[in-house]
């Protein structure tokens, strides 16, 4: 048994030992990003450089040079919470009363099901949705009002936040059953590796209502369960990975938002056991 948990170790971190980098700019909106690596991209396809390394240092140079600050995407997360985030320069953000939130976008969801030709059902899907809504609701209703009609705030001055689910992925009921067996033959004190449990994304975008002049673009994609500390403790729950991720992006959101409002916000983000 101590074969296979050390084995499941060397498996998971040689599943996340490649370093991915993200290129900051709050003041580039997404289709400046997209054409200023289309561009570096070009230059690095002209080079003669064979070598992987040097193609992404050669990549990563010319994205400085184009203005954007070159850190890994683990760092990304630590500055500005989200892989890809733009403001729109000089926007008072104390103005806003309120913020309504529309209803989640699914047309382009994909939903990792981790079984073969299984595919979510529409219930699930919109269940997915629905709880998205909610968990950014709670979490922007620490900084400002949420309100779920704009009629509601009629004379009042609104921030309309629209969200697009992209990717998800129900827990991999494999790898959650292996490490649940090998967490009952080690010692509880000694914290088991998270598994790949599938790839989340999303987009987000806050605009001034009714103009639409948008104010901030967000997006964001990870592979791993951002919102938990340990694993094997709990039961299984199918859905908790993609439950504790829309928490993450909601709370770092909010953060977002008090700051833009020179607002004081604490995380609710706290330490919690992975639920397989």
């Amino acid at each position: 048994m101590k074969n296979i948990y050390y084995f499941l170790l060397l498996v998971i971190f040689l599943f996340g030992c490649a370093t991915k980098m993200a290129y900051l700019n709050t003041q580039k909106p997404p289709e400046d990003v997209k054409k200023d690596k289309a561009d570096c991209q070009a230059v690095v396809d002209s080079s003669d450089f064979k070598d992987a390394s040097l193609r992404q240092n050669k990549f990563n140079q010319c994205m400085k040079e184009k203005g954007y600050e070159v850190v890994s995407e683990k760092k990304a997360e630590k500055i500005q919470g989200f892989k890809e985030l733009w403001i729109k320069p000089e926007t008072d953000f104390k103005v806003y009363e309120v913020i309504f939130i529309d209803k989640t976008d699914l047309s382009q969801l994909k939903v990792d099901m981790h079984l073969p030709g299984a595919k979510a059902n529409e219930t699930t899907i919109n269940n997915l949705g629905e709880e998205m809504l909610k968990r950014f609701s709670n979490a922007l209703s620490a900084v400002m009002p949420v309100v779920s009609d704009q009629k509601n705030a009629a004379e009042k001055k609104i921030l309309y936040l629209s969200l697009k689910l992209t990717k998800t992925a129900q827990a991999n009921i494999g790898a959650s059953v292996a490490l649940q067996i090998v967490g009952q033959f080690t010692p509880s004190f000694v914290p088991l590796p998270d598994p790949p449990v599938g790839t989340y994304s999303f987009e987000g975008v806050v605009t001034d209502y009714p103009s639409r002049e948008k104010l901030i673009i967000i997006s964001d994609e990870c592979v791993e369960d951002k919102n938990a500390s340990l694993a094997g403790f709990e039961n299984y729950e199918k859905w908790k990975h993609a439950y504790n991720i829309m928490d993450y992006w909601a709370d770092h959101l909010a953060a977002l938002l008090a700051k833009e409002r020179g607002l004081k916000y604490k995380s609710k983000l706290g330490f919690k056991l992975i639920d397989f």
